[in-house]
C-alpha cells in the first residue's frame, strides 16, 4: 500500500528551448595588422585588392523581407570566429553552413523583434546586463593593461629580503643494515671494515625493501623521518654526529638494530634564485595586480564624486526579509535537512506570521515523509497543535500523529493557502 496525497507544492520549471547557434562565438578578438609597401606597384595591387572587397561587401547572398545579408556581412562574421573554429568554414560547403546559420539566426531575430520581443521589460534588463558587463571587462582590461609585470630585479629584492622562505634544512643520506639481535649487528658491524658493503647488506639486512639495493635509506633530516623506519630522530641525529663516508651502530629502533653508513651531508642552505624566480614573480605580480586595480578603482571614484550615505546603507541592509519571502526559499531548498533548516529559520524570526503554521507542519510532514523519522515528526506536528490551534493544518497535524506509522494518510491537505481560521473538516483518509 502507498499513500496517495495530493500536490501541494508547484514546482515552476523553465525551459529555454534555443536553435542550434553554437557556432557564434562568445568571445570576439580581432587583429589588425600593418602592411607595408616598397614598391608603386605593390601599393597600386593593395588598393585594386581594397576595390574589390569593397565591392564584393556590397553584394547581397540573402533578403529577408527589407534586411539583407551580405558578403561583407559575411565575412565579418568568419573573421569573428575563433581561430581554431574557422577552417572549418572556408570551403564552399563550410561558408553554405555558416551562410545557412546567419539566416537561421536573422529569421528568428526578425521574428522576435515582429512580436515585440526587444520592448519587454525582462528582456531589455538583460541587454542592459550584458551591455554593462562588455562595458566594465573591456575598460577594465584595458585599463589593467598599463600595471607591468615585476622584473627580475624586483623580484630578486624580494629574494633577498625574504630568505627565510626558501630555507632548506640540512640533511644526510643513509644506508643501513638490519639485523633482529644486537650481536648480530656487532658482528656485521666488524665485517664492514674488510668486506663489501653491498654484499653484506644483501645477505644479513632483514630489511627487505632495501637489501637489495645497499640498504639505502635516502636523504632526512634531522625531525628523523624515514620513508622505510617511519620517525627515528635519534637514528637521524646519530647519523649527523657520525659525518659524511663513516660507519656507526649499532643502533637500536622499534624495527630493530641497525649498523649504518653515512653516505652524504648536505648542510642547510636556501633554494637558488633561478629555482624560485617564477613563483616569486607570480606572488608579486598577484599583489602588484591587487594594488594597482584598487588604486585604480579609488581614483575613479573621486573622480566621479562617489559620497556613499552610511546611514541610509545601515538602515537598508538591517531590513529583515519578509516571513513570505523566507518560506519561498524554503521550499525551495535543496535536501530534506536544508529545507528543515530553513523552515525553522522562519518560525525563529516570524513566530506568529501567516505562514508560520505551514513551516511548523512542513517540518513534521519532511521528517515523516522523507526522512522517516516519526518521532521527530510527532514533536514537530504537536508543535502545530500548541501553537497554531485553530490554523487549518492543526486538523492534518492531529491526524499525522494519530497515523503517519500506518500505510494510509490524508486524501487533502491544504499546504499552499493555510489560514489561521478553525471550521473546516477532518481530512479524509484514502485507502489504496
Amino acid at each position: 500500500m502507498t499513500r496517495r496525497f495530493p500536490q501541494t507544492i508547484v514546482l515552476t520549471v523553465w525551459l529555454a528551448a534555443w536553435a542550434p547557434l553554437a557556432l557564434a562565438a562568445t568571445a570576439k578578438t580581432a587583429s589588425t595588422k600593418a602592411v607595408s609597401t616598397k614598391t608603386s606597384a605593390k601599393s597600386s595591387s593593395s588598393k585594386s585588392t581594397k576595390s574589390a572587397t569593397k565591392a564584393k561587401s556590397d553584394s547581397v547572398l540573402v533578403r529577408i523581407g527589407k534586411e539583407t545579408i551580405t558578403t561583407g556581412q559575411f565575412q565579418r562574421r568568419l573573421d569573428e570566429l575563433p581561430e581554431h573554429v574557422r577552417p572549418q568554414f572556408i570551403t564552399p560547403d563550410g561558408r553554405q553552413r555558416l551562410l545557412d546559420r546567419m539566416v537561421e539566426e536573422k529569421v528568428w531575430l526578425m521574428a522576435a523583434t515582429k512580436k515585440g520581443i526587444d520592448k519587454r521589460p525582462d528582456v531589455i534588463r538583460q541587454i542592459d546586463q550584458q551591455r554593462r558587463d562588455v562595458l566594465i571587462r573591456t575598460y577594465i582590461n584595458e585599463v589593467m593593461a598599463n600595471n607591468a609585470p615585476p622584473g627580475d630585479s624586483e623580484a630578486l629584492g624580494y629574494y633577498e629580503a625574504h630568505k627565510a622562505e626558501f630555507a632548506t634544512p640540512a640533511t644526510v643520506s643513509i644506508s643501513h643494515i638490519e639485523t633482529k639481535s644486537e650481536s648480530q649487528a656487532k658482528k656485521v658491524r666488524g665485517w664492514v671494515k674488510s668486506q663489501d658493503w653491498n654484499k653484506l647488506a644483501a645477505k644479513y639486512s632483514t630489511d627487505s625493501l632495501t637489501k637489495d639495493h645497499g640498504g639505502a635509506l635516502g636523504p632526512v633530516t634531522r625531525e628523523g623521518i624515514f620513508g622505510q623506519l617511519g620517525k627515528q630522530p635519534a637514528l637521524a641525529e646519530s647519523a649527523f654526529a657520525l659525518g659524511e663516508g663513516k660507519i656507526g651502530g649499532p643502533y637500536k629502533t622499534d624495527q630493530g638494530w641497525h649498523v649504518i653508513r653515512v653516505d652524504s651531508v648536505k648542510p642547510a642552505g636556501y633554494r637558488p634564485f633561478d629555482q624560485v624566480r617564477g613563483g616569486i614573480i607570480r606572488q608579486m605580480s598577484s599583489k602588484q595586480s591587487q594594488d594597482y586595480y584598487l588604486a585604480k578603482y579609488g581614483e575613479a571614484k573621486t573622480m566621479l564624486g562617489v559620497e556613499a550615505d552610511s546611514a541610509a546603507i545601515k538602515k537598508f541592509l538591517s531590513l529583515k526579509r519578509s516571513a513570505r519571502d523566507m518560506f519561498n526559499d524554503a521550499q525551495a531548498a535543496g535536501g530534506p535537512n536544508e529545507r528543515i533548516d530553513a523552515y525553522r529559520k522562519v518560525l525563529e524570526a516570524y513566530p506568529q506570521s501567516d505562514v508560520s503554521p505551514q513551516a511548523q507542519f512542513m517540518i513534521g510532514f519532511i521528517q515523516s515523509e522523507e526522512l522517516k523519522d516519526y518521532d521527530a515528526a510527532e514533536q514537530s506536528f504537536r508543535a502545530v497543535l500548541e501553537h497554531y490551534p485553530h490554523s487549518e493544518l492543526a486538523a492534518s497535524a492531529k491526524w499525522m500523529v494519530e497515523h503517519m506509522r500506518s500505510e494510509t494518510a490524508p486524501g487533502f491537505m491544504n499546504l499552499a493557502s493555510d489560514s489561521t481560521k478553525a471550521g473546516h473538516a477532518l481530512p479524509t483518509t484514502s485507502k489504496p
